[in-house]
């Protein structure tokens, strides 16, 4: 028999964890059918020799939800070795809706994960109403596949209408209904549920903890799915995780929320952390804590202003500057008189005061952008790094922090901060970093038996999305060059164990009889490129895509989709389904 690829003379990391070993992988018809050596022939070869070849990496984590309607490859997903994404998550989804309750799924979605609105509209006719039917309607054009959690807040909005976002508490049909729909959802092939701590602010956030636990119960009735608790509640954390370790007590299923990291301002708190969810899974509770693998804070341009709808999770960068009387002043005036005011150099100088020098006290604290205090500017410049530049001649700057900059160019902090932003008309955004900075709390983090990486929030806030490249970032940064990883274990975290975890059998591991996810990568090159805005979204709208280097092929249910590099064409894509998916209900 000719094999369809034959990928040769590659190290073979396949997604167990165990230690890599040299072989050949033949697949044939969408599967891997053969591990060893001397396969045979094939109708195309694949030379890997220098790379590892890796089962597909997982994205457990993202709001492609509307983007995955009109996008087949998901941003920079594929091009940074993912093979499969979830959606779902945070009980932001939209399906099932109601017929002609649609714009109020895609202004929920709008607002809840700052894409525009009249992009949403554009790219996404909504044709179905249950889980099932949105995930057959997704199938029709993939390039990526796609798994789905059944959203708390979809299902809410769908029994209860408009008092889905008024009233704690259901009545005990409206309570059954969303029963029924969640294991309807189970069977058509959805992988889990996704839901909200109290008083977060949306459907699922509003409920009484009653209903979550009744919703739940219905997992562990049938034995399968896995639960995801979104963060951004008033209790922080520690009222997310609580919620998270209930729902794995309770039904015997894993669970995982938002989201563990090690933030400057508390920098012993992530021990404590993953304490807790050590002490949790000995009590016999699955509750496993999301965390990622770049650094997080607020992303910025001093255009928009500071008011820039940020994560919940961290300081809203309208708060940064706040309560600094100049800075006030200043970021309230109108663009252009806001660019003359940044070259005079006595307001140059009353700026850095108050944010350099700090010898004008900042009145008020930042907050994120639910309200929640996040302290005073720290004004570790060190910190506020270039995240994404608008002109090509600056991009080299992209990743240096403006003390860097300012120590380059010979200039003050404030002269090189306010130089570059008028450069590019005030449209070079900036990330003031909050977290994840420390190499040894980060080793400990991403190695704990006890976390799950990811969360990129792909789909999510297009016009700044920082964490597409977690898994090059992964690679390069963490197991290359910090070693806190071994490159079996961040493959395992990307791969096996996400795929364990949402019962997604037929993938995830190099084996035969697995589905055909690989990707194939030079672990000694593997790095993220630059950062680039692309006007990709529908109405001409702009998302950020960064691409890897070094991640030669992805190939995807036995097609190849990244081909030396370059997306091909193909559209082999499928809707990965939960174990009780038995085929399309008549």
């Amino acid at each position: 028999m000719a094999y369809d690829i034959l990928i040769k003379n590659g190290r073979v990391v396949d997604g167990s964890g165990e230690p890599a070993f040299q072989a050949d992988v033949a697949v044939h018809q969408g599967k891997i059918v053969g591990v060893g050596k001397s396969l045979g022939a094939a109708t195309r070869t694949i030379d890997a020799a220098g790379r590892v070849v890796a089962p597909g990496f997982i994205d457990h984590h993202t709001h492609f939800d509307p983007q995955a309607v009109w996008d087949p490859y998901c941003g920079s997903s594929v091009q940074n070795g993912h093979t499969t994404i979830v959606v779902g998550q945070c009980g932001q989804v939209i399906a099932p809706v109601r017929p002609g309750d649609a714009d109020w799924y895609l202004e929920f979605f709008s607002d809840a994960e700052q894409i525009p609105l009249p992009v949403l509209k554009a790219g996404v006719d909504v044709t179905w109403e249950s889980v099932g039917q949105y995930l057959d309607a997704l199938g029709r054009r993939r390039g990526i596949n796609v798994g789905a959690l059944i959203g708390h807040s979809g299902i809410r909005r769908y029994v209860m209408g408009e008092a889905a976002s008024e009233r704690v508490t259901a009545t005990p049909e409206e309570l059954a209904a969303m029963q029924r729909l969640i294991r309807e959802a189970m069977i058509d092939g959805a992988l889990g549920f996704s839901t909200a701590p109290k008083d977060r602010g949306d459907p699922a956030g509003l409920c009484n903890d009653d209903e979550r636990w009744a919703l739940a119960s219905v997992l562990g009735e049938l034995g399968t799915g896995v639960f995801q608790v979104a963060g951004g509640a008033p209790g922080g954390t520690k009222a997310t995780r609580e919620v998270a370790r209930e729902l794995a007590a309770r039904t015997g299923r894993p669970s995982m929320y938002n989201l563990v990291s090690q933030p400057i301002e508390h920098p012993e708190e992530w021990q404590q952390h993953l304490q807790w969810l050590e002490d949790t899974f000995k009590s016999g509770a699955r509750c496993y804590g999301s965390c990622v693998s770049v650094v997080a804070g607020a992303i910025f341009n001093l255009q928009n202003g500071l008011d820039v709808p940020q994560d919940e999770d961290i300081t809203n960068p309208n708060g940064l500057f706040r309560g600094m009387p100049t800075w006030d002043r200043i970021m309230a005036l109108p663009y252009q008189d806001r660019m003359t005011a940044f070259r005079d150099p006595d307001i140059r100088k009353a700026l850095s005061a108050e944010a350099v020098e700090g010898t004008v006290e900042q009145t008020l604290p930042g907050t994120n952008r639910r309200g929640v205090s996040r302290g005073f500017f720290n004004r570790r410049w060190d910190l506020v790094q270039v995240f994404m530049t608008k002109h090509e001649r600056n991009r080299g700057l992209q990743g240096k922090s403006i003390a860097q900059i300012a120590q380059l160019q010979g200039k003050g902090v404030m002269d090189a901060f306010l130089d570059l932003s008028l450069d590019e008309d005030l449209e070079t955004y900036f990330i003031a970093i909050d977290r994840n900075t420390d190499p040894v709390a980060q080793k400990h983090i991403l190695g704990s038996p006890y976390t799950v990486i990811g969360t990129s929030d792909g789909g999510a806030r297009p016009h700044s999305q920082d964490r597409h490249e977690y898994s090059t970032h992964l690679l390069a940064h963490w197991v290359r060059e910090q070693q806190a990883l071994t490159l079996e274990d961040a493959v395992y975290r990307m791969t096996g164990k996400t795929a364990l975890m949402h019962d997604l059998a037929d993938r995830g591991f190099i084996a035969p009889g697995k589905a055909a996810d690989i990707t194939i990568f030079d672990p000694d090159t593997i790095a993220s490129k630059p950062r680039e805005t692309a006007a990709t979204l529908p109405t001409g709208g702009i998302e950020v895509k960064r691409d890897a280097i070094g991640i030669d092929y992805v190939v995807v249910n036995g097609a190849v989709l990244l081909d030396k590099g370059e997306l091909t064409d193909a559209l082999p894509g499928q809707i990965v389904r939960g174990p009780l998916y038995q085929g399309a209900r008549a």
